[in-house]
C-alpha cells in the first residue's frame, strides 16, 4: 500500500500545471591560462537573425548585464574601447511530449442501504405467535474491486543561455583572439514562456558566470526565491 501511496503522489506532482520550482544546470569552463586583465566588454547577439537592439534580446541580455557588472566588468559600446568580446546566445525548443503509465484501484461500495427484516416469534411449543418486520440500516463500505492501468502525458520545454567570451586582440580590434570562458545554462520544465524563465536563469548562474565550475552546477529556483526578486528589481 505504501508503494500505491508514494506513486500516487509522484504523479500528482507531475500533473501540477506549473512547478513551484525549477532545477536550473550551469556549466561554465574557464581558459586557464592567463587571468583576465581588463574588464571592458563588448556584447554581441549570437541568436541567428536577431540584432542587440530587438526588444527581447536587451530584456533577455539585460538580467546577465547585471551579473556582468557586480564582477566588474563595464559595458562599453565601441569595439575599439572594449578588451573582451561576449557572445550571448538564448532560446527554448518546440517541446517534448512525456508519457508514463501508471497503476491505480478501483473501488466499489457495498451496503448503504436499509432492508426489511421478519422476525417470527413462537411458543414453547414451537407454534407461531406473531410476526414483526423491522428495517435494519446496513453501513456502506468500499473495497478494492481491482486495478486499472493507464497512460498519461505532458509536454516539457528546454530553455537555454549560453555567454562565450572572447579575447579582443590588441593589435587587430577587428579580430577576436583566444575563449577566454564559456557558460552554459539550461533548465527542462513545463513552462515555455522565456520571458518568465530567462530571470531563473541568471540568477540561478550568478555565482557561476564566467567561472570555473568544474562540472555541472544545479540550483533549484523558485519564482518567489528572494534572489530571484532582487535579480528583477536590480538596476
Amino acid at each position: 500500500m505504501w508503494r500505491h501511496s508514494i506513486t500516487m503522489i509522484f504523479i500528482a506532482v507531475l500533473l501540477v500545471g506549473c512547478s513551484p520550482k525549477i532545477s536550473v544546470r550551469i556549466d561554465s569552463i574557464v581558459d586557464q591560462v592567463e587571468p583576465i586583465r581588463e574588464k571592458r566588454y563588448v556584447l554581441y547577439s549570437a541568436v541567428k537573425g536577431i540584432s542587440v537592439d530587438d526588444l527581447y534580446f536587451r530584456e533577455h541580455s539585460g538580467y546577465f548585464r547585471k551579473i556582468l557588472k557586480q564582477q566588474g566588468y563595464r559595458d562599453v559600446q565601441d569595439r575599439e574601447n572594449a578588451d573582451v568580446a561576449i557572445y550571448f546566445d538564448y532560446g527554448i525548443n518546440g517541446g517534448k511530449v512525456i508519457h508514463y503509465t501508471y497503476t491505480r484501484p478501483v473501488y466499489a461500495t457495498v451496503g448503504g442501504e436499509s432492508i426489511d427484516v421478519t422476525e417470527t416469534h413462537r411458543d414453547a411449543s414451537g407454534k407461531t405467535t406473531s410476526k414483526t418486520t423491522k428495517s435494519v440500516f446496513i453501513p456502506s463500505r468500499k473495497y478494492v474491486a481491482g486495478m486499472t492501468t493507464e497512460t498519461e502525458s505532458y509536454t516539457v520545454y528546454t530553455a537555454y543561455a549560453v555567454l562565450e567570451a572572447k579575447e579582443i586582440k590588441q593589435g587587430d580590434k577587428t579580430k577576436d583572439g583566444r575563449t577566454l570562458w564559456k557558460t552554459v545554462i539550461t533548465t527542462t520544465s513545463k513552462l515555455d514562456d522565456l520571458r518568465r524563465l530567462m530571470p531563473m536563469l541568471a540568477t540561478a548562474s550568478a555565482p557561476y558566470l564566467g567561472t570555473n565550475t568544474s562540472g555541472v552546477k544545479t540550483v533549484d529556483l523558485g519564482e518567489n526565491d528572494p534572489r530571484l526578486l532582487e535579480m528583477k528589481n536590480m538596476r
